[in-house]
């Protein structure tokens, strides 16, 4: 690592009685504190404990850094970068989650979040991250690079009144029951198989999935409560992973309820939804009911299901017609070096092409940024070439992508057809258009990421 990266410079005096620095296990109960009251929930301060204690598999106290006022040892800034493994349609690569990103109100506006970054950016390239990701509020993260471009949290919602009741002459088909650690194997079995045909997800190792299961503390809001689906036999069947409290939502009447948060799905495989969704409705209602609501919320009552699971899901196909549906969010995502990506993923990128009109394809295709731009050059569906290139003029290449926009279609959240209609810079020839929805195919699921 060069000595002359702003990694080397910690800690930075920043004036004023001002440093910037990484923490360390003591800070552990002040950024707690601090979390909790600046982003005001109480379950955040679980989760900082649970960062921090060195029993986390991928981030410890010094993942996170903090401003501090020297004078009066309180913290007024802080972040931290979460560093995990995703895969992009099955090729892994190094991907880094900056969160609990907090200033104190007095102290903002001074660019403490900017100095920041730039150390977490610092330290994810240290790492060898190709992507970066954040969950977090309309517009802000635009300033740091970072472009609003992966689907997160699509849903449908079946409220109370639509649940199926049940009749005196049906049979249930399934019901639900706690995880022991003698299912573990199950899960982790049906949540590999499940995320083959993800473009993008996160997957688990032993040490993570062990974590997953008995390690986050009880009132993080990052730990999940898992359900068996088993048929009347007691014979398993599949999981649903739920959060440990119901979230404050909408019902179809519009009043302000709570709803069950469902967060993943899985059967096993020659075991289908149509016979058992009117059963395992049922089963999840009473689960619902069950469920504590979160302590920040002022809803009494519980009124729905919400299943997280992204655009598309084979549940969906088989719930009552009377659902809503919950349109995406978008991840933050950055990737400071994309010809580096691309030339990562390019296995990913060719098998993207096999079955398409665009199979076995030869020839070149030049993207254009405006200041700057990639070279791809194909042979018979092989990519020869990833290389940067530098248009030498404003309206050279095959297809033109202003500022982030690409980043949009490389994560499948648009086609072309889609950003060439909503940005009027933004254009493609007609071949370059059929590639690149080829080449970089819709996301619609949900990343379970760390």
């Amino acid at each position: 690592m060069p000595n002359n990266t702003i990694l080397s410079q910690m800690p930075i005096d920043l004036g004023d009685n001002l440093k910037l620095r990484f923490a360390t296990p003591d800070d552990t109960d002040a950024l707690a504190e601090f979390n909790v009251r600046l982003h005001e929930a109480e379950n955040v301060g679980p989760s900082i404990q649970d960062l921090m204690s060195e029993d986390h598999p991928t981030c410890q106290a010094r993942d996170f850094t903090v401003v501090e006022d020297t004078k009066t040892g309180k913290i007024v800034s802080s972040m931290c970068l979460i560093s995990q493994t995703w895969t992009y349609s099955g090729i892994p690569f190094k991907f880094g989650q900056p969160e609990f990103v907090a200033t104190e109100p007095e102290y903002r506006r001074k660019g403490f979040v900017r100095k920041q970054f730039e150390v977490i950016h610092a330290l994810s390239e240290a790492r060898g991250e190709l992507m970066l990701g954040i969950t977090g509020i309309p517009w802000y993260y635009r300033m740091f690079g970072y472009e609003m471009a992966l689907d997160m949290e699509a849903a449908q919602v079946i409220d109370e009144m639509h649940i199926p009741k049940w009749k005196k002459e049906e049979t249930e088909t399934c019901r639900l029951r706690p995880r022991t650690d003698a299912d573990n194997a199950l899960i982790q079995e049906l949540y590999a198989n499940a995320i083959e045909s993800h473009v993008f997800a996160c997957p688990r190792t032993p040490a993570l999935w062990e974590y997953e299961f008995n390690g986050r503390a009880a009132g993080s809001d990052a730990r999940h409560e898992w359900r068996i689906i088993e048929d009347m036999e007691g014979t398993p069947l599949g999981y649903v992973q739920h959060l440990q409290w119901c979230i404050e939502g909408f019902c179809e009447s519009g009043a302000p309820g709570a709803n069950l948060m469902l967060m993943r799905m899985e059967l096993k495989p020659g075991v289908g939804y149509l016979n058992l969704i009117a059963s395992l409705l049922r089963a999840l209602w009473k689960k619902a009911e069950a469920t504590p609501i979160s302590p920040e919320s002022k809803k009494k009552k519980v009124t729905g299901i919400q299943f997280m699971f992204g655009r598309e899901h084979p549940v969906y196909q088989v719930l009552p017609k009377s659902i809503r549906t919950e349109l995406p969010y978008a991840w933050y995502i950055r990737i400071p070096n994309l010809v580096a990506f691309l030339q990562h993923i390019q296995p990913a990128l060719e098998k993207h092409l096999i079955g398409t009109v665009a199979e076995g394809y030869t020839g070149e295709l030049k993207i254009s940024f405006y200041r700057s731009g990639i070279h791809l050059k194909f042979h018979h569906g092989t990519l020869k070439k990833i290389a940067d290139w530098t248009p030498d003029d404003i309206e050279a290449g095959d297809a033109l992508f202003p500022e982030l926009t690409f980043l949009q279609l490389l994560c499948g959240r648009c086609r072309t057809a889609e950003l060439t209609s909503r940005f009027v810079d933004c254009w493609t020839n007609e071949t370059a258009a059929v590639l690149l929805d080829c080449l970089f195919p819709e996301f619609t699921s949900e990343v379970w990421h760390l």
